[in-house]
């Protein structure tokens, strides 16, 4: 089984593809790589030129052991260069995906005033409906409209806006009104089974995420324990006549990792870390888009890259919708700032990373350097400060220990409720500053 194909980008110059890294196969569910990215990184910068590729990976080279290593090799190769692949073989069922995209489209089809009993701000949990236009992202307006989903669970009974964490206020169901139900039968089982099956994925992804970094293959299982918390997002981009707005503004995503399904109108591009130039990324039928978020590329010091991605704004005479899923730990889970055994010794400066969350939208504030990054590691607290309501990416970090950042942690449940209630701060004015 061939365990790639490329699809080359247009638009831009930027990195190619980097050489394989040798994999030693130590049994069957794990695998020890080089973390060291001297080697790639140099050969990165040098052919800087070519046109960046985005390869298709397949999920059943990465489950079947004869073409294990090869898989991983070529994971590594993408997460060190773009930050992006996409995935083939999943295990997704076809009837499944077309089910859940025509779902969405039943659903952003029905008359405003009965979408609007879904409205965002009727839930604590912050899962429902939001309007175009009323998210920032990267300080521009995204011209789409959305529904939000999250993990089905009964919400706390303890929960006290004034005095419990905000983020134990996640937990919650979603909303269903019987009326939508109605008009769209389907609707409830769809969603819920297609993230049951996408979460199934992730698990997948991040084993071999561990692996690529040549850690145990439980290491991110262990990490996100019994209950990880997971985001769908649905979103319809409506054809305009004119280009001078964007769907979607340029971000990285905070968390761990975004698995995307697309359909064939396309408008998503990524952004070369190397050379800046954006690329377009193709929809390919029978695939999802997996991206790292910046909490991976935090934790192995840059290695891995979160991609810079927007949405032009959708000009094709068509509807674009595109389904989302954010991946992430459990709400109680404490994250390691850094992976201790991933080395980013020799990393060329082109590429550091900075290891503070952004204020907008998940993106650096600056290339800093090696030694800025540990003086930025050893503050209390990392955060950036909102430029508006509905900001997406806004990230608070609180540190525990005030140790070298290699045994310090931060909040995962604190990261996320800080990124969606800027995101959607109706919901935080509502539900979160009194009693209720």
């Amino acid at each position: 089984m061939n365990s790639t194909t490329t699809t080359t980008t247009t638009t831009t110059t930027a990195s190619a593809a980097m050489p394989l890294l040798k994999v030693e196969q130590s049994a069957m569910t794990t695998a020890v790589m080089d973390s060291s990215p001297d080697a790639c990184v140099s050969k990165a910068l040098a052919d800087s030129s070519s046109t960046p590729i985005v390869k298709t990976l397949s999920l059943q080279d990465y489950l079947a052991l004869e073409t294990r290593t090869q898989f991983l090799q070529e994971m590594r190769n993408s997460l060190t260069t773009i930050g992006t692949f996409y995935i083939k073989d999943h295990g997704v069922a076809t009837d499944l995906t077309t089910g859940a995209m025509q779902t969405v489209r039943n659903y952003f089809s029905l008359p405003l005033e009965e979408k609007k009993k879904m409205m965002i701000g009727n839930s604590r949990h912050f899962r429902g409906y939001k309007l175009i236009g009323e998210e920032l992202t990267n300080n521009q307006v995204d011209h789409r409209e959305q529904l939000q989903f999250a993990p089905e669970q009964a919400p706390l009974d303890s929960f006290v806006p004034t005095t419990s964490l905000d983020y134990h206020g996640l937990q919650g169901p979603n909303q269903w009104p019987a009326t939508t139900l109605a008009a769209v039968p389907e609707f409830q089982s769809t969603i819920l089974k297609f993230m049951d099956e996408l979460e199934t994925l992730s698990h997948h992804i991040m084993e071999a995420v561990a692996l690529s970094l040549g850690l145990e293959a439980s290491y991110f299982k262990n990490l996100f324990g019994d209950n990880p918390y997971y985001r769908l997002k649905c979103a319809k981009y409506p054809s305009v006549n004119k280009a001078a707005t964007i769907g979607c503004g340029a971000h990285k995503d905070t968390g761990f990792l975004t698995v995307l399904l697309q359909d064939m109108v396309g408008g998503l591009q990524g952004q070369d870390p190397v050379s800046g130039q954006w690329m377009d990324t193709r929809p390919i039928p029978d695939t999802f888009i997996v991206t790292m978020g910046e909490a991976i590329e935090r934790m192995t010091g840059g290695l891995y890259h979160a991609t810079v991605h927007r949405v032009l704004n959708n000009t094709s005479g068509q509807d674009r919708y595109s389904i989302p899923f954010f991946f992430d730990p459990s709400l109680d889970a404490k994250i390691p700032h850094r992976i201790p055994e991933v080395s980013i010794g020799g990393r060329p400066k082109t590429l550091a990373p900075t290891m503070a969350f952004s204020s907008i939208a998940g993106e650096s504030d600056s290339e800093s350097e090696d030694d800025e990054l540990e003086g930025m590691m050893d503050s209390l607290s990392i955060h950036g400060e909102a430029a508006g309501a509905g900001i997406e990416g806004e990230v608070v970090v609180a540190a525990e220990s005030i140790d070298h950042p290699m045994s310090r942690t931060w909040s995962n449940g604190e990261h996320i409720f800080e990124t969606v209630h800027r995101c959607h701060p109706e919901v935080f004015a509502r539900w979160y500053t009194s009693e209720q």
